[in-house]
């Protein structure tokens, strides 16, 4: 986050200085600006996406993979046609409501949701068990 907030400074930086620039072509100016705001935005894409991966990072991919395995051995209807990834979702989403003391409730509610594939939704038995899966991949 601290590489974003400092990316997102120095493109402000970068525009200001580029607005505030003494010169008698102004198309000059707007194309620098425009490259250096094209600059920035491609840093913030690049910075969000680095800040994404980390955070995935934070989760021990065996884990991950073993969870991905179990879900879709276990609930095939739930687990057609989505990637691991938003499989994994289920886990990187529902462990910080774990790890902040939330109900068992709350948790499967959130399992539930995350789990429901188009149409098809868990029961509330199916996103229990799917619920202690989740747990054991935190």
């Amino acid at each position: 986050m601290k590489k974003f907030t400092a990316v997102l400074a120095a493109s402000a930086a970068a525009v200001v200085l580029v607005s505030c620039s003494s010169g008698d072509d102004a198309s000059n100016e707007s194309d620098a600006a425009r490259t250096t705001i094209g600059g920035a935005a491609s840093s913030l894409a690049s910075a969000a996406s680095s800040v994404a991966e980390r955070a995935r990072g934070a989760f021990d991919e065996a884990k991950l993979a073993t969870f991905v395995a179990a879900f879709r051995t276990g609930y095939p209807n739930l687990a057609a046609d989505r990637d691991d990834a938003s499989i994994e979702a289920i886990v990187i989403e529902t462990c910080p409501l774990i790890d902040s003391g939330a109900s068992d409730q709350e948790v499967i509610a959130k399992v539930g949701e995350l789990a429901q594939n188009g149409d098809t939704a868990p029961t509330e038995e199916q996103a229990g068990r799917i619920s202690q899966l989740v747990r054991v991949a935190c």
